[in-house]
């Protein structure tokens, strides 16, 4: 029935949204060990960092198994839930770092049992756009009780009320269905563009590091360099995903009216501006609309990029790698901020930033015609 089918839809978007919440709240996992523990920002850093790089460690090899089915997801749930109790109880930043990588682990199970049933969808493109506009909701939702769970109980509480996250959304992976390993399995050795490939590879890792640096001390920029409070700042990063909400609706209107290229250029030209304005000329008001721009702008952009890579490798084989590359970039990332933020202020690092999107431009740009749907070249 076509129910049971949206419902085994939503079980691997959940699966999908619980393996990425470690990315979405990098900012506040680095508040939460920062504020209640007093971790200076390099080993605030490293806490994203570890738990981001198992993450995708984990996740490219059980990405590999034949079988993801609900199993994998409950086990992996169940890693990150026990972690997270570990991590409320837990009174230094080391015994956090070490149980955050653990959970690390978990997550990965989590995001190979999800994108295993988007991508066998009947339609990954659209699948892909609905799983960004739900877990905008989510992740704009926790981020603005995250600020408040800190400021009431310290990295005890927020690590805490997390577990009632997990829970309640693994309720939902009973719903996902044995998933189907044929098409996949059959386009093992079908990867005809191996340059094609290491282009949107290089691409999205060039994209994501000054990305997932920013985003993980974006909290800490906008309290310590433009002197906002710290519900201030969770407030206007959740206001920031609610309206990249936008995003899917501009693809849905002129997603097959553009070229992909086009689109996916402008949204790498854009965060170069939102870099310069938010670090070159700090205020509330840069900070704002910066945040407001670039998170608009790169959810379009993550859409299109996935939305391709089903195109070019319709076993989902490549959108996995491209969701491993984000996560390796955000797990270094992190740390190379934290270590930088040490010795020098965060606003001298803009100038690399730039350099790394303009990489990324130039990688898209050699693309050629290769970003278009099939019914469009």
């Amino acid at each position: 029935m076509q129910y049971k089918y949206y419902l085994h839809l939503f079980a691997g978007m959940a699966m999908l949204e619980l393996g990425n919440l470690a990315s979405s709240l990098a900012p506040f996992n680095v508040s939460a060990v920062s504020e209640s523990l007093g971790a200076n920002s390099q080993e605030s850093g490293l806490v994203v960092t570890l738990e981001l790089f198992f993450a995708a460690i984990s996740s490219l090899f059980f990405g590999t198994v034949s079988y993801k089915g609900k199993a994998l997801a409950y086990c992996g749930s169940l890693i990150v839930i026990c972690s997270y109790f570990l991590c409320s109880i837990a009174s230094d930043v080391n015994q956090i770092t070490f149980i955050k990588a653990f959970s690390g682990i978990g997550c990965g199970m989590l995001i190979a049992s999800g994108h295993s049933i988007l991508a066998s969808s009947n339609d990954p493109n659209r699948s892909y756009a609905i799983f960004t506009i739900f877990a905008s909701l989510t992740a704009a939702t926790l981020i603005y009780i995250s600020s408040t769970w800190i400021e009431d109980g310290g990295h005890q509480n927020y690590f805490f009320n997390f577990i009632y996250v997990y829970l309640a959304l693994s309720l939902f992976f009973i719903f996902a269905n044995k998933i189907n390993q044929a098409s996949a399995d059959n386009a093992k050795g079908s990867i005809s563009n191996r340059f094609l490939y290491f282009l949107l590879i290089a691409a999205v890792l060039f994209y994501e590091i000054p990305s997932s640096g920013m985003w993980a001390f974006m909290e800490r920029f906008g309290v310590e360099y433009v002197g906002m409070e710290i519900s201030e700042v969770g407030w206007v990063i959740s206001l920031a995903i609610i309206l990249s909400l936008g995003g899917p609706v501009f693809v849905g209107v002129f997603g097959n009216r553009l070229e992909r290229k086009i689109i996916i250029l402008f949204c790498l030209f854009v965060p170069a501006l939102c870099v310069y304005f938010i670090f070159g000329i700090p205020s509330i008001n840069t900070f704002y609309y910066g945040n407001i721009i670039w998170n608009i702008v790169f959810v379009v952009m993550v859409i299109l990029i996935l939305a391709a890579a089903a195109d070019i490798d319709p076993s989902g084989r490549l959108g996995s790698w491209l969701n491993a590359c984000i996560l390796l970039s955000a797990s270094v990332a992190p740390a190379v901020f934290g270590w930088v933020m040490l010795t020098n202020e965060l606003t001298v690092i803009y100038p690399y930033l730039l350099l790394f999107l303009l990489v990324a431009m130039v990688c898209i740009g050699m693309t050629k015609k290769d970003l278009e749907s099939p019914d469009k070249v």
